[in-house]
């Protein structure tokens, strides 16, 4: 079993990469979190692993944390939930955003990633959201819970993504901005400030 590799990044297409170690490569489907990851580095990364066998080869998938390969790993025990479904989840939203879906029912997030529709999404909730509830000490560890699940901050995030900027820039922006104003309903008043608080870090 692999469960860990560190190695020096060769190359990358969408979320696949492939990692060199030793001179031997290595091809694995990130997360975001796990892309953002190498995007910040020139040197070596290191991602947690999980390998799926199947009839005609291996596949390998690689996270930024311990506690996210493990929600992978919960994701997968859904019914009728893939490997590739599940890291496709993590590519979209956050760990902290999908947990947040799960546990506060929030159909209309979870059908918002591609390959899921309403059916699936009740599953996921069904499914998950008692362990999720069981285990949110350990979750945690994941990072700081998402702001809400309103359409208001949904909107922003996924006008932030057809802006160009990748699931934890927007979320790290949304926090901010909601942290200067507080409570608002104002759409266009929370992106503006979303938006003024990447120019403030240099983007």
């Amino acid at each position: 079993m692999i469960a860990l590799l560190r190695g020096r990044l060769v190359s990358r297409d969408q979320n696949m990469v492939i990692l060199d170690i030793n001179g031997i490569g290595y091809q694995l489907h990130l997360s975001g979190a796990a892309l953002d990851m190498a995007k910040s580095t020139a040197d070596q990364i290191t991602v947690h692993t999980h390998m799926h066998v199947k009839d005609d080869g291996i596949d390998l998938y690689g996270f930024a944390s311990l506690d996210e390969k493990k929600l992978f790993q919960k994701i997968i025990t859904v019914s009728g939930m893939g490997c590739k479904t599940a890291i496709n989840i993590l590519n979209v939203i956050s760990p902290e955003q999908f947990i947040s879906a799960i546990n506060l029912g929030d159909r209309a997030a979870l059908t918002q990633i591609p390959g899921i529709g309403k059916k699936t999404a009740e599953r996921l909730i069904l499914e998950l959201r008692d362990q999720f509830a069981k285990e949110a000490p350990n979750l945690d560890a994941l990072g700081t819970p998402p702001l809400s699940d309103s359409e208001l901050f949904t909107d922003v995030l996924a006008a932030l993504a057809a802006l160009g900027y990748d699931h934890s820039e927007a979320d790290s922006m949304l926090k901010a901005a909601v942290n200067k104003l507080g409570e608002t309903s104002d759409l266009q008043l929370l992106l503006r400030t979303a938006l003024a608080s990447a120019e403030k870090r240099g983007r």
